[in-house]
């Protein structure tokens, strides 16, 4: 009986020997359909990393207005339960302006929405907007009196309702075109629902929600979910 003698080192099958110095490579077809398949993970994929931007984006958002808000509860606190609410000419004396000046807020870039310009703080016109023309019950006739609209928070009867600030776009207001407004009225079009059909807002107890056009309709607040095209006075 004799043993089969082991392999050496330098022994090679008889199929590696037939590769052996030839390139192995993809044919034409293979390419392609490798390239298809990328294609079709890709068109898959990316919608729903957009998606997730997005509502990254929407996330950012509701904290915003969450700091702002609070911000706005300490403030009515202080003064006796009134906002200042109306659209003034001097962006100056904007709600803006005058909450961020008494909260020592800090950085003004928590008054703006992410997912809509103006990217990066520009002026207190083009923050979110508050609610300028408030029911007659639940404004201050001191403010009035004063030649300001004040809103007083401790007649708001259903706070839980009442959308206090909100996603808002220009509509051509001040010759500003598709950014946001720092207000919004009841005959107005100037609250964006723009994330997924959807306006965030502040409520006047403290919580944010996502509100639907249909729902604003309730309120008799108009809402556009669209694509703002009205065009700007001046260069953007």
């Amino acid at each position: 009986m004799f043993l089969k003698r082991p392999y050496s080192i330098d022994y090679v099958p008889k199929a590696s020997r037939f590769f052996a110095g030839r390139r192995v490579a993809f044919t034409l077809i293979e390419l392609l359909v490798v390239i298809a398949i990328i294609a079709i993970l890709a068109s898959m994929l990316l919608p729903a990393l957009s998606k997730a931007k997005e509502r990254a984006k929407q996330i950012q958002c509701i904290n915003n207005l969450k700091q702002v808000g609070l911000a706005t509860l300490f403030y009515v606190e202080d003064f006796g339960g009134l906002a200042q609410v109306d659209n003034i000419l001097n962006s100056d004396f904007a709600w803006g302006s005058i909450l961020s000046s008494n909260q020592n807020l800090g950085e003004s870039k928590i008054f703006l929405c992410p997912s809509y310009p103006p990217r990066s703080f520009a002026n207190w016109f083009q923050t979110y907007g508050i609610w300028a023309d408030p029911p007659t019950d639940f404004r201050a006739r001191r403010g009035e009196r004063d030649g300001y609209v004040c809103l007083n928070f401790n007649n708001i009867q259903s706070p839980t309702e009442y959308p206090h600030l909100a996603d808002t776009t220009s509509q051509g207001k001040r010759g500003i075109s598709a950014k946001q407004f720092h207000s919004f009225e009841t005959s107005s079009t100037n609250v964006h629902a723009r994330h997924s059909g959807k306006a965030d807002c502040w409520f006047a107890d403290g919580h944010v929600e996502a509100f639907s056009p249909l729902q604003f309709d309730e309120l008799g607040i108009h809402a556009t979910a669209g694509q703002d095209t009205v065009p700007s006075y001046f260069p953007n």
